[in-house]
């Protein structure tokens, strides 16, 4: 009898154990899901390009980052340098510009920012001596924004981020590139096809190069006269920007039809590019993946308003 009560003992010890591990598995794993389904929420600032302006912390300065899409560093002004908050790297990098000159840069170490309750630590970052907005001190990079979704809500002017990838509301358009490059789309116009970046941080429509092959068709055939001339110092030396704007009846943005598009030449651009003349439209989603084999995801979504 005492054996059989020693074994119902330990029966029922076993299952009461058995028990407990499941229901600590159980509040562990909606532990987990509740954390990867927090999304941090920031109101932003625009231009009047509509370009996006991020409030973050960077020590004890609060300050604002232009979110741009592109580079894939940080950049940042001077002001770093004066206050400690670089540590170099022992790297360097060599960026070409649009007359292609290089230009060797330094690059270094932001220990931390803060962007709502998230913290970045040890960003890739280089110091940027022609930054031309007084209203930032730096903009961000593809690297930052990787660990994370993005969606960019233009109707309220709010910014959320997020482990989880965002779900669109309406799709316009989807596009898919590298999760070690930047978001770009193929594009026909006027008989030309090519690879046009998406960048948040530029404040333009359409831009080309004006020396290109199609900018010089397109000044030829729309006999294009210049619309501004723009002198600036750009890593000291004087650079003169000659820009053209124009209408092309149809072209294709990642196979849709846009009619009368604006497109903006300029003879300073480094690369074809979109900005947020025309980004801005449309609420904009970045699903970024963790896997070097699987693509990010930018998708264009339809605004209420």
């Amino acid at each position: 009898m005492n054996t059989q009560n020693l074994l119902v003992k330990r029966t029922l010890k076993s299952v009461f154990t058995l028990v407990l591990l499941g229901l600590a598995g159980s509040m562990s794993v909606q532990n987990v899901q509740a954390q990867s389904t927090d999304v941090t929420k920031i109101h932003f600032k625009k231009d009047k390009y509509n370009r996006i302006f991020i409030p973050v912390k960077i020590g004890r300065d609060s300050l604002t980052l232009l979110l741009g899409t592109y580079s894939k560093t940080l950049r940042v002004t001077p002001y770093f340098m004066k206050t400690n908050a670089l540590s170099y790297s022992g790297q360097g990098i060599t960026l070409t510009d649009a007359e292609g000159q290089e230009q060797k840069r330094l690059i270094f170490n932001m220990p931390k920012i803060r962007i709502g309750n998230l913290k970045f630590r040890n960003e890739e970052s280089i110091v940027n001596y022609s930054f031309p907005d007084s209203i930032a001190t730096g903009s961000t990079g593809t690297m930052m924004l990787q660990p994370y979704n993005w969606k960019i809500d233009n109707d309220k002017d709010l910014l959320s981020i997020s482990k989880t990838p965002f779900e669109p509301y309406k799709t316009y358009t989807t596009i898919r590139y590298k999760n070690d490059s930047y978001p770009k789309a193929p594009v026909e116009m006027d008989g030309f096809k090519g690879i046009f970046a998406l960048d948040l941080g530029s404040g333009s429509n359409f831009e080309i190069n004006a020396d290109s092959d199609l900018g010089r068709h397109l000044i030829m055939k729309y006999d294009l006269q210049p619309v501004n001339t723009v002198t600036s110092i750009i890593h000291g030396r004087k650079t003169v920007d000659v820009i053209y704007e124009v209408k092309i009846p149809m072209i294709r943005f990642n196979g849709i039809v846009l009619k009368n598009q604006k497109v903006i030449l300029s003879s300073a651009s480094p690369r074809d590019v979109i900005g947020t003349g025309f980004l801005s439209k449309y609420n904009v989603i970045l699903n970024n993946s963790k896997k070097k084999n699987i693509d990010n995801i930018l998708i264009l979504e339809k605004r209420a308003i």
